[in-house]
């Protein structure tokens, strides 16, 4: 259970409100995002109904673009890749991802939409941290980050 709630956001709640409760949700597919450009914002990422992933950025553009191209080097994708296929950071760094390994998460995107709200703020990165830590997402939030430590616990000898 998340302990933090919109209103230990101050005066940002409403700019959080906006991003997860938005009327302005999108189907992350290139039509949508071809016309965002380069704007500085915050991406909410849903998966049906909850919320999946947070992320600031300097391209709103650049970063959607390469979430729907499979670019390894993006985070959501990565990801995407330890949560939903079960690869190791290492191996995803090391090597290529193969065409099933792209369809497959073609198809874990293909259920995403996603909303932005721009934010001209030298405070952007912790404002995009402190609406992680209220939405929790299931992807980059507080709990994934926890579990994450959990599994890669050594077992002991």
């Amino acid at each position: 259970m998340n302990q933090f709630t919109e209103a230990h956001l101050n005066s940002w709640k409403s700019d959080y409100l906006k991003l997860t409760n938005s009327n302005q949700r999108y189907k992350l597919i290139e039509d949508n995002v071809w016309s965002l450009g380069d704007r500085i914002g915050i991406i909410c990422i849903f998966q049906e109904d909850e919320i999946c992933y947070i992320t600031h950025c300097n391209s709103i553009y650049k970063t959607l673009k390469n979430i729907i191209n499979v670019n390894k080097n993006n985070e959501l994708i990565k990801l995407i890749l330890i949560h939903n296929l079960g690869i190791n950071e290492s191996r995803i760094k090391s090597s290529s991802l193969s065409k099933s390994k792209i369809n497959k998460i073609k198809r874990i995107i293909k259920q995403f939409d996603f909303s932005i709200i721009s934010i001209e703020s030298n405070h952007i990165e912790k404002v995009s941290n402190a609406f992680k830590v209220v939405a929790d997402p299931i992807y980059n939030g507080h709990t994934s980050n926890l579990n994450r430590i959990l599994d890669e616990l050594p077992t002991k000898n």
